[in-house]
């Protein structure tokens, strides 16, 4: 099935670049229940032990922008965004540190929403935890073994072969796919005992002492990580989705993965029209990393300069690329903020998307923006604004690049 075709409906202004096809293609909605056009919007959010630094701003922030360009645009948005609340970092993290993993996971969740609401996010319609959401887990792994797509030996596998496709979103070779899970530690047991095929992953799997338990019919145990963000989606937006986000580096093995338990389980495909990744933040020359210790956090930057002028500063890089952060970079997107705050005043934006001002410079950053979400472009097209002191069309702007971050 096509679905932007079958959908109907008129493209929306925005193309996004889709993972999976390597091609921009238009944003459609289905119809909403008032007659407007609708986008369900998925991002993977954070395994909570180490949330509130600048790689995680980036990627909330770029989907924050993506939110509210598009209810700009006149489409409604439905927005879900995940909390990874059983998965092995936190668990390994909770152990190290001699906390329960649930304090942990309550810390570090309440960290992020502090963080991103500090940065003037519009924050998404449902935040489930995985932790409150095992019995729709467990129903659709009931379903997947019903259908012959799941077996067990010492964990409940998925077998990728009852997916032709699996690969085509990482668009990784059969070699570079298994060489990454070694190296990610995934790779678990191949053989008699564990898993048939190494590309196999698991839906269920016992827990260790320390971890949650839940009964089921294959035992006590928890979920898988995939199986967790699969269910989730499809219980808050549906069996298909318009736009699936996330960083980079879940598109293998995480979303490929997901795309393939999802449209083995319900039939249908695609399972998501668009996969977005976001690039990674790297600092010190390294991807931000707690192990590493380099870390940027939301709270020292925003302790130097106001919050509007962090998301100015993210916004200055297109989404889909890697880029190292740097605390000049920072100050120059502050002095930009300050000429803002001149011109427009402390106002911040309001819950509800701003009417667009006729003018050269609000067409121009429309382009930029239905331009697979070109904010460093925006970015641009707004400082030249602020310099021609149209202090309509810079307030409009700013209240989809900055959403509600305060300007001093």
């Amino acid at each position: 099935m096509d679905l932007a075709r079958d959908l109907g409906g008129e493209a929306a202004g925005l193309r996004l670049h889709n993972s999976l096809s390597n091609a921009q293609e238009p944003i459609l909605g289905i119809p909403g229940p008032d007659g407007s056009r609708l986008v369900r919007l998925y991002v993977c959010g954070v395994t909570p032990y180490d949330t509130g630094h600048m790689g995680h701003a980036f990627t909330f922030c770029s989907y924050d922008v993506l939110v509210r360009w598009l209810e700009a645009s006149g489409l409604g948005v439905r927005y879900v965004q995940n909390v990874t609340d059983v998965d092995d970092p936190l668990f390994e993290r909770a152990r190290r540190d001699g906390v329960p993993w649930q304090e942990l996971a309550e810390r570090e969740t309440g960290h992020l929403i502090r963080d991103m609401t500090l940065l003037g996010w519009r924050a998404p319609d449902h935040m489930p935890r995985v932790s409150e959401e095992i019995e729709p887990i467990l129903e659709a792994l009931q379903q997947l073994w019903e259908r012959g797509c799941a077996y067990q030996t010492d964990r409940v596998y998925f077998p990728v072969a009852a997916y032709p496709s699996y690969g085509a979103l990482s668009q990784l070779s059969r070699r570079s796919m298994i060489r990454k899970l070694k190296a990610e530690g995934l790779l678990g047991e191949v053989g008699a005992g564990g898993k048939r095929d190494a590309l196999d992953f698991p839906l269920w799997r016992p827990s260790q002492e320390g971890e949650p338990s839940w009964p089921s019919s294959f035992g006590p145990g928890r979920p898988g990580w995939h199986i967790e963000c699969s269910v989730m989606a499809m219980r808050y937006l549906g069996d298909q989705i318009e736009i699936h986000g996330g960083g980079r580096d879940l598109r293998f093995s995480h979303h490929e993965s997901e795309r393939a338990q999802s449209e083995v389980l319900t039939g249908r495909s695609p399972f998501a029209g668009c996969w977005t990744h976001v690039g990674m933040v790297r600092y010190q020359g390294h991807k931000m990393s707690k192990s590493l210790g380099n870390l940027v956090v939301v709270e020292e930057a925003a302790a130097r300069v106001p919050a509007a002028a962090i998301r100015l500063y993210l916004a200055m890089h297109h989404y889909r690329r890697d880029w190292s952060f740097e605390w000049a970079g920072l100050e120059r997107a502050a002095l930009l903020c300050s000429d803002l705050a001149r011109l427009i005043g402390d106002e911040v934006a309001p819950e509800t998307a701003l009417s667009a001002p006729p003018g050269a410079r609000v067409a121009q950053f429309r382009d930029a923006l239905n331009r697979d979400l070109d904010t460093a472009r925006a970015v641009a097209i707004l400082r030249r604004t602020v310099v021609e002191r149209d202090a309509a069309a810079a307030r409009w702007m700013t209240s989809i690049l900055c959403g509600r971050a305060a300007l001093r």
